[in-house]
């Protein structure tokens, strides 16, 4: 555990071995369900006619909040993508390796194909080794080449 906290501020001690990445492979999933999700909602909000700043700040005071419209949509529609991060090819590989394990302990997942598809989609449309907060311009794609992005800094 000394080892460990050199290169981590916190460390959890999960069970019998496996345990921690049993809980690895559940947490990026979740991240990957949200990142997702919260992509597919700001396209449609895009489309709906919102002003994405004042949704997020809906949202983020509702029951909708979340690690990506807290801290990764609020930048993505100024145009920063936080570049350098997990990719979607690395996305999907974490919900792959998510869906292999649930199915090994038998927990069924309804929504991981979906989640899987979207990171596998952002691959197909050339967007696969580009950080994964890029997959919100995948879903634009397909709706019709829509872009978060506030249009002022989108330009620049």
């Amino acid at each position: 555990m000394v080892a460990l906290a050199t290169f981590s501020a916190r460390v959890y001690h999960m069970g019998a071995p496996g345990s921690g990445h049993a809980a690895k492979l559940l947490n990026n999933f979740l991240n990957a369900t949200s990142l997702a999700a919260t992509a597919e909602v700001m396209v449609a909000a895009k489309q709906s006619g919102l002003d994405l700043a004042q949704f997020l700040d809906v949202v983020n005071h509702s029951s909708g909040v979340s690690f990506a419209t807290l801290n990764r949509f609020p930048r993505i529609i100024e145009g920063d993508y936080l570049e350098g991060g997990l990719t979607n090819a690395l996305m999907a590989k974490d919900v792959r390796l998510y869906l292999e394990h649930v199915q090994e302990i038998g927990t069924p997942s309804l929504t991981g194909a979906a989640c899987l598809g979207v990171f596998e989609l952002a691959g197909a449309l050339g967007y696969g080794d580009q950080i994964s907060n890029r997959v919100v311009d995948a879903i634009g794609d397909i709706a019709g080449g829509v872009r978060v992005q506030q249009e002022a800094r989108a330009n620049q």
